[in-house]
């Protein structure tokens, strides 16, 4: 929330007039009502990446507008175990990449010696509390001071200046929405200089946004949408509209970074409801079938879970009352010691092949 005091804009501050600073905070109170161990070790599987769009796609469910509903209907079908979580002091292997995940931030402090040492660091989105400049200038100066040879970011509902569609402005705004995109336009005009987007001040990290990466052999995807919940970021309708969504996800990736849970898993608030996409759950246990899906947006939901083979991570560092307390999630997936190697030794070159290729 915005209980502690802050200037998001530094001298130009949106939060200027109260109504408009009132009901920012009324978004964000909405919004934030939002047995075994996690190895990577995993049978090898025939199947291989196929190109976005490919596989089979699964139907629309019946009950998508009432994911507490399609839950009850298909919990018997759909297992939910609890899974312990990997020993942050868990020392890594030279045949096995690590994986550190964290997520909803939401533009606080974090304190960088809790941050376990791996390879790939892997965050669920909602770093920044509506996305302003300064904020991702923070973040991004943070991601340099981490020693991951990777880091993976996608954005979520509160990276605002991410989703140009947030950011278009229409006559059926109410007036306190346009003249808080009117003032987020004017944040990254006056910061850009260059005229580049907000998303691109990510220098030090991979930014996904539906689309894929392979790393030390390992096909990463990330996709920043979530059923709508008042008027913020990536937000889009239950049903159809995230379902073409879930149908670009290629079958057969490793790890897919989602900012919202699929229903089920991590998803449940405090009042017992379920806020997860009972397509994205489909679409993960009938086509995807990826070995780990990362998330976060619902804080109340962290920890793991699984329905046998896939591992599901909600990794949001705050927790519904937006104070940083839950831990990053650690997992391990095997590769060849040679295949670790060659990434660790070809980070700047294997960089600028994603970013030449995107």
């Amino acid at each position: 929330m915005f209980s502690k005091s802050r200037n998001l804009l530094g001298t130009t501050s949106i939060f200027q007039d109260q109504a408009i600073r009132d009901d920012w905070r009324n978004r964000q109170r909405r919004t934030s009502l939002n047995g075994g161990s996690i190895s990577g070790i995993y049978p090898n599987r025939k199947d291989s990446v196929s190109p976005i769009g490919g596989g089979k796609t699964v139907p629309l469910h019946q009950y998508t507008e009432d994911p507490t509903l399609a839950w009850e209907m298909l919990k018997e079908k759909r297992p939910v175990k609890p899974v312990r979580q990997m020993r942050l002091d868990t020392p890594v292997k030279p045949d096995h990449v690590r994986f550190v995940c964290i997520g909803c931030t939401h533009g606080e402090q974090m304190d960088l010696s809790k941050l376990p040492p791996g390879d790939v660091l892997l965050v669920a989105g909602d770093f920044t509390s509506c996305g302003l400049p300064n904020e991702v200038h923070s973040f991004n100066k943070l991601l340099g001071k981490l020693k991951y040879a990777y880091k993976v970011v996608i954005g979520g509902n509160h990276e605002c200046t991410f989703d140009d569609t947030f950011l278009k402005l229409n006559k059926e705004s109410e007036p306190k929405e346009m003249a808080l995109k009117q003032a987020m336009l004017s944040a990254i005009h006056s910061d850009s200089k260059g005229g580049i987007s907000a998303k691109e001040l990510l220098s030090n990290a991979i930014y996904l946004e539906d689309n894929v990466i392979e790393l030390f052999g390992i096909t990463i995807y990330g996709t920043p949408w979530q059923p709508k919940v008042d008027n913020w970021a990536f937000n889009l309708s239950r049903g159809q509209s995230l379902l073409d969504k879930w149908n670009m996800i290629p079958t057969g990736v490793d790890v897919l970074l989602t900012h919202t849970p699929p229903l089920g898993h991590g998803d449940m608030m405090n009042n017992g409801q379920r806020m997860g996409c009972v397509e994205l759950l489909n679409t993960v246990f009938k086509r995807v079938r990826p070995k780990y899906h990362v998330f976060g947006h619902i804080h109340e939901g962290y920890g793991c879970t699984t329905d046998g083979y896939t591992k599901f991570i909600n990794c949001c560092q705050c927790n519904e009352n937006l104070d940083v307390k839950n831990e990053p999630v650690i997992f391990d997936i095997p590769v060849h010691p040679h295949t670790k190697q060659f990434y660790v030794q070809n980070v700047k070159k294997i960089l600028k092949r994603f970013q030449k290729k995107n």
